[in-house]
């Protein structure tokens, strides 16, 4: 009995206390670092993937969609815990109004654009009391067509 109240008076059960104080709060924040770290490396695969998806698109000669958005995905894909799919990158060829279809090939009077738009959802590895735990990600990405 006597042993127990001498531990409990030392400092050594002060150090004790302090440090379960203060643990939660250093866990925490760890782990809420790593989530914001995950969200800007999301945010930067979404942007890059949405320029790699115009630019596929802008330099072939033959443009498909399916190409496009294959290279949107797979730049995407090359950051971790990210999995884009195709049904995460829309693409629109218009003139510079946004609207009028393209003449092909594109003058320098009719220019030509491609548009690609990214969205990717991206949640917290831990659901978080009294913030957001989901995120919406996009860019668009309008390069100018040649042939």
């Amino acid at each position: 009995m006597m042993r127990a109240l001498r531990f409990f008076a030392s400092e050594k059960a002060q150090s004790m206390v302090e440090i379960s104080l203060v643990m939660p709060l250093l866990v925490f924040g760890l782990l809420g670092g790593a989530d914001l770290a995950r969200a800007f490396a999301i945010q930067l695969a979404v942007q890059n993937g949405a320029r790699a998806g115009a630019e596929s698109y802008a330099i072939d000669s033959t443009p498909t969609s399916v190409e496009a958005k294959d290279a949107a995905v797979a730049e995407m894909n090359r950051t971790p815990s990210l999995a884009a799919t195709p049904a995460n990158v829309s693409i629109v060829e218009a003139q510079a109004d946004g609207v009028t279809a393209c003449v092909h090939p594109p003058t320098t009077s009719n220019p030509c654009y491609v548009t690609v738009t990214v969205t990717y959802t991206w949640r917290t590895t831990i659901a978080w009391p009294w913030i957001p735990n989901v995120a919406n990600f996009n860019r668009t990405t309008i390069f100018q067509m040649f042939y």
